[in-house]
């Protein structure tokens, strides 16, 4: 998901890339949810574009002349929330020589988008419901009831559900903020769409940046298919944007290919019994497999040991395919092959 520059009458409106099933879905929720004034939960993990579909909701929404006000729960402290939300009174405390409005105040009439509301204090959570059901509130250190009139998005990657069970988040809240949900798939869940949006970045970063656009070659487009991408759409965005500004791939590649390896390891180390040769392994092999012979098993364990070598050398050299070479002292073209031959690319 990224922002796409385009005629509005209020405001230029960001766009959902991608054409996979639940990219789809996303953009069907929000045509339908977008003016009807209920509250939203978006759900998905970090970096899948979740502020992008709560300002595309307002966009097209009856408040869409109105502001738009996006506070991230997590990156506020907790002492300081209370009055970045709700304002305060003057002499609520040192310093505060006059009234302040807060984030509602500032939303009023339009949306206001509070993403990582899991992690809000149970107090803050009851003043939220509080504007909910009451549609006023009360500034830190005053006593004056405020109406508002303020549409609420609320965003998570956490479990609320969980949340709830050990009582960190309160259910009454949940089921007012939960009206509609909408789920946005990781990027990993969606691969067909990795294509369209390596295209979208890539031409965003070269107008914006003014650089000739880089050609990727075929293994790292196929790399892309093969990554899990943790960091989902804001990840890939991030390279793209860097092999832009430095016009080249390799260091780019290497360092997705050592995180590749990172979590390739980690999967052979949960399934270690797999992986080790002793005496049941070798059994397992003499008792399934009817080309079992002492040939057969010396040449899966050479390889196996080759391989490993192989994983090893790349990571420690950050996937820097000619220094793993001289490092195993094998021919640069060689230790292709073998890359090649075990999978590796």
């Amino acid at each position: 998901m990224a922002p796409k520059k385009e005629q509005s009458e209020y405001i230029d409106y960001p766009v959902i890339v991608g054409e996979s099933e639940g990219i789809q879905l996303v953009r069907q929720k929000i045509e339908k949810v977008a003016d009807k004034n209920v509250t939203v939960l978006i759900r998905g993990e970090s970096g899948t574009g979740k502020d992008l579909v709560a300002r595309l909701i307002h966009l097209k929404s009856k408040r869409r002349a109105y502001p738009f006000i996006n506070v991230n729960c997590a990156a506020i402290p907790g002492e300081l929330l209370e009055s970045e939300l709700f304002g305060y009174a003057k002499g609520a405390f040192t310093g505060a020589s006059r009234d302040n409005i807060g984030k509602f105040q500032k939303a009023d009439r339009g949306t206001i988008f509070l993403d990582e509301i899991g992690t809000l204090s149970l107090y803050l959570q009851s003043k939220i419901l509080q504007v909910l059901e009451e549609k006023e509130l009360v500034r830190l250190g005053g006593v004056k009831e405020i109406p508002i009139d303020v549409r609420i998005l609320t965003a998570t990657n956490s479990n609320l559900e969980k949340r709830i069970a050990a009582n960190e988040f309160r259910s009454d809240l949940y089921y007012r903020l939960n009206i509609i949900s909408i789920m946005i798939p990781p990027l990993r869940e969606r691969k067909e769409d990795i294509f369209v949006l390596t295209n979208y970045f890539m031409d965003k970063y070269c107008n914006e940046l003014k650089k000739s656009c880089v050609k990727l070659d075929n293994s790292i487009q196929e790399h892309f298919q093969r990554y899990d991408w943790p960091g989902n759409v804001r990840e890939l965005e991030n390279i793209i944007q860097g092999i832009i500004t430095f016009q080249k791939t390799d260091a780019i590649y290497s360092d997705l290919k050592f995180k590749r390896s990172i979590e390739r390891r980690k999967e052979a180390h949960q399934n270690l019994d797999n992986q080790l040769w002793d005496d049941r392994k070798i059994m397992n092999m003499l008792q399934g497999r009817d080309d079992a012979c002492l040939k057969t098993i010396r040449k899966l364990y050479v390889d196996e040991v080759e391989k490993l070598a192989i994983e090893n050398a790349l990571e420690l050299t950050r996937w820097n395919r000619k220094s793993a070479a001289g490092l195993l002292k094998v021919s640069y073209k060689t230790l292709l092959n073998r890359i090649e031959e075990f999978k590796l690319v």
